[in-house]
C-alpha cells in the first residue's frame, strides 16, 4: 500500500511542463484516460495543445462515432489549441460538424490545420476559416474552396497543401498573393483551375501535381525546389473535364518563361507528361544558366523522340554544377526519330564537371539511351555511381549489360550497380 502512494506521489508532483510533453506524445484516446492516473491529472489532457483525430489515435472501434469523439474533447478542452488533424476518411457522414469545429479553433490561438475527408464526398469549407490569421501550417484533402469577398489572407502561413480540391483560377492566385511568408506549397489533383499563378515572394518548394494548362511563377525569386508533374487526361473521370484538350492542341504555355525567372533553383523535377508540354515551346534554347541546381529528376522522357533529347541537351547546358541526374525512360516510337544524342560541334567541350550520380531506370537498350549512358560516363570525372534498371519488356538483358561495362569512364572510382 505504501509503495503505491509513494508513487501516486511521484506522478502527482511532476512539473507541469513534463506532463504535458508526456501527454503530447500519447495518442488523444490515452491522454484522456490519464485522467485516472491521480487527482493531479484528472483535468492536466484538457490543456494540451496538440489535438489529434485519426486511425493511429482513436481506437478504429470508436470511429463510427468519431465526430461525438470530437465533440466531447472540445467541449472539454481549455486553453489554446495550437495543431488540430482530423482524418474522417473512413467514417464521416455529416461534415457540417466540422463547422461547428472551425468556429471554435478559429478562436484558439490555431496555428496547425490537417483536414480530410472522403473523395467521394468533398467538403466545402466555410468562411470563418479564412479568418484564423494566426494558422502557420494549413493542409486540406477532398475540400472545395470558395474565399469571402473580403479575404486579408493568411497572415503568417507558411506551408500549404492542397490535395483533391475544388477551387477557381482567381480564388488560387489570391490565396497565394495573400500569403506573404508562404514558403512552401503542394498542389495536388485540384479541379476547377487551369493556370496556375504564383506570386509569392518567399516561396522555397512548390509541388504540383495534376492536370492544368499553364503555370505562372511571376514572383518567386527565391524558389529552391520545384516539382511538377502533368497528369494525363485520359486519367481523369469525364465528368467535369470536357474543356480539358489533348497536350498537343494547346497554343501557349507560359511555363518555360517561368524557368527563366528561378535562378535560385537547385532541385527541378519535371515529371509525366512536362517533358511534352516543353517540347512545342520556341523557348527552349533560352534557358539561363542554373548555377545552384544540383538535382534534376526527369520522367517519361523518349529517347526515341528528338524533341525530348532538345530539352535533355538544353537542361544539361543550363546546369553546371549539377551533382544529382535522374531519369526515367519511357522510349517508343516516335514522329519525331532522334537520329543521336548529341550532334555537331556541342558536345566537343561539354563536361558534366560535378555530376556524382547518374541513375537511368526503365531502358530499352536503344540506341539514344546507350549514347546517353556512354556519353555521360566519358565526361563525369567526379562521378561515383551509375544505377541502371532495364525495363522489363527487355529481352536480352546479359548483352546490354555487357556493352555498357565496356564504355570508357573519366572516374577511375565509378561504379556501376544494377537495380533490378
Amino acid at each position: 500500500m505504501r509503495g503505491k502512494f509513494e508513487m501516486e506521489d511521484r506522478i502527482s508532483t511532476l512539473p507541469s511542463n513534463i506532463i504535458e510533453a508526456i501527454l503530447l506524445r500519447l495518442p488523444i484516446a490515452d491522454a484522456v484516460r490519464s485522467s485516472v492516473l491521480s487527482s493531479r491529472w484528472r483535468y492536466e489532457w484538457s490543456t494540451i495543445p496538440h489535438l489529434i483525430f485519426d486511425k493511429h489515435s482513436v481506437p478504429l472501434s470508436l470511429h463510427y462515432k468519431l465526430d461525438k469523439i470530437v465533440d466531447q474533447v472540445l467541449l472539454l478542452h481549455s486553453g489554446p489549441i495550437h495543431k488540430f488533424v482530423f482524418d474522417g476518411s473512413a467514417c464521416l457522414e455529416d461534415c457540417s460538424v466540422v463547422n461547428r469545429w472551425i468556429t471554435v479553433l478559429s478562436r484558439n490561438s490555431l496555428k496547425e490545420l490537417v483536414l480530410r475527408f472522403c473523395p467521394d464526398r468533398i467538403y466545402k469549407l466555410p468562411s470563418t476559416l479564412f479568418f484564423c490569421k494566426g494558422i502557420v501550417i494549413l493542409e486540406l484533402h477532398d475540400c472545395e474552396f470558395r474565399l469571402p469577398r473580403v479575404f486579408e489572407g493568411f497572415g503568417s502561413l507558411c506551408t500549404l497543401s492542397l490535395e483533391n480540391v475544388v477551387i477557381s483560377d482567381n480564388d488560387f492566385a489570391t490565396l497565394i498573393s495573400k500569403c506573404s511568408l508562404l514558403e512552401k506549397v503542394a498542389f495536388m489533383d485540384f479541379y476547377g483551375c487551369s493556370r496556375l499563378r504564383f506570386n509569392a515572394p518567399n516561396l522555397r518548394e512548390l509541388i504540383i501535381d495534376g492536370l492544368f494548362e499553364d503555370i505562372y511563377l511571376e514572383n518567386t525569386p527565391d524558389l529552391a525546389i520545384l516539382s511538377v508533374g502533368l497528369d494525363d487526361a485520359d486519367d481523369l473521370d469525364d465528368e467535369g473535364d470536357s474543356d480539358n484538350e489533348d497536350l498537343e492542341n494547346k497554343e501557349h504555355y507560359n511555363f518555360m518563361t517561368s524557368l527563366n525567372a528561378v535562378p535560385k533553383i537547385e532541385n527541378l523535377s519535371l515529371r509525366h507528361n512536362m517533358l511534352e508540354l516543353l517540347a512545342g515551346d520556341s523557348l527552349l534554347d533560352r534557358l539561363p544558366t542554373y548555377s545552384y541546381l544540383k538535382k534534376l529528376y526527369l520522367t517519361c522522357v523518349n529517347f526515341e523522340d528528338t524533341k525530348h533529347i532538345a530539352i535533355l541537351r538544353c537542361l544539361f547546358r543550363s546546369a553546371p554544377v549539377l551533382e544529382e541526374l535522374t531519369i526515367e525512360a519511357d522510349s517508343v516510337d516516335s514522329s519525331n526519330p532522334a537520329a543521336s544524342f548529341w550532334e555537331g560541334k556541342e558536345c566537343a567541350d561539354f563536361r558534366f564537371n560535378h555530376l556524382r550520380y547518374l541513375t537511368v531506370t526503365e531502358i530499352l537498350g536503344v540506341g539514344p539511351e546507350m549514347e546517353l549512358i556512354e556519353f555521360v560516363l566519358a565526361n563525369s570525372p567526379v562521378l561515383e555511381t551509375l544505377f541502371i534498371r532495364l525495363d522489363n519488356d527487355v529481352c536480352d538483358e546479359v548483352k546490354i549489360y555487357k556493352q555498357i561495362m565496356r564504355f570508357r569512364r573519366a572516374s577511375t572510382r565509378a561504379e556501376i550497380i544494377n537495380l533490378d
